[in-house]
């Protein structure tokens, strides 16, 4: 996506905010801005990051789709420079789901070993489960990961601290994948028609350009204050560069 287009989303994105999630209306009623919101701030007013008419009793809420999930870890899959086409895709998580298939790619869970699961729901998934086959790709968090082709994923407090491998992924729990860092720069690579970044008041701030439920605006990650938006020298794409 070229930067116009990045620019004319991400206004559509705070427009609708503004129009349609209660978060946002009292941000911009109080104070004509939408200030940076941080992980703490979201957790205490999920329900306000909904837009209106989106509910979240149970009992109506279907969750996030998991087509989206899929899609964004796809996607960030393909900027590390991972093919994912014609094998399988394990992600190491605490819960678990059924094994989809898209985009060519059989999508499976691997449970962590810190997960809290019940005996005989861990026994229908494992019955006739082999694995991880040698061209599989496995997605986890660094400790996670051992055997098939692991590809590691890191937050940006853990890049703020330590530069992220190549072919890594950049995933944030509150917000999903985000981008990944490409073994031919190993510049932190926004998934640009997913996410845009920008400095507000010389802070870098996310918008999460399709997330509608919750709907994240100006979002501040930890470890923001070590990068700001920035082209990358080799590709010429956005991406999060380190500031001095």
């Amino acid at each position: 996506m070229r930067g116009p287009q990045r620019h004319t989303r991400y206004s559509r994105a705070v427009r609708r905010a503004v129009s349609t999630v209660p978060h946002y209306r009292e941000r911009f009623a109080a104070t004509g801005t939408l200030p940076p919101l941080t992980r703490d701030e979201a957790d205490l007013r999920l329900h306000l990051l909904m837009p209106l008419g989106s509910s979240l009793l149970a009992r109506r809420d279907p969750g996030r789709p998991a087509a989206e999930h899929l899609a964004e870890l796809r996607d960030a899959l393909r900027i590390a420079g991972h093919r994912t086409g014609g094998r399988q895709v394990y992600e190491v998580t605490t819960a678990l789901r059924e094994p989809v298939r898209a985009y060519g790619t059989d999508w499976r869970v691997l449970l962590a070993s810190t997960a809290d699961a019940l005996p005989h729901v861990v026994e229908r998934y494992a019955t006739g489960a082999r694995g991880p086959g040698r061209d599989a790709l496995v997605v986890g968090d660094a400790g996670q990961l051992d055997g098939a082709v692991a590809v590691e994923r890191f937050t940006l407090a853990a890049a703020a601290r330590n530069r992220s491998a190549p072919g890594a992924l950049w995933y944030e729990p509150w917000l999903g994948h985000l981008g990944g860092v490409p073994a031919d720069c190993g510049e932190l690579h926004l998934s640009a028609d997913r996410v845009h970044a920008r400095l507000l008041g010389g802070v870098t701030v996310l918008t999460l350009l399709r997330r509608r439920r919750p709907t994240f605006v100006h979002v501040r990650p930890e470890g923001a204050g070590s990068f700001a938006p920035a082209s990358c020298p080799r590709h010429g794409v956005p991406i999060l560069g380190r500031t001095p």
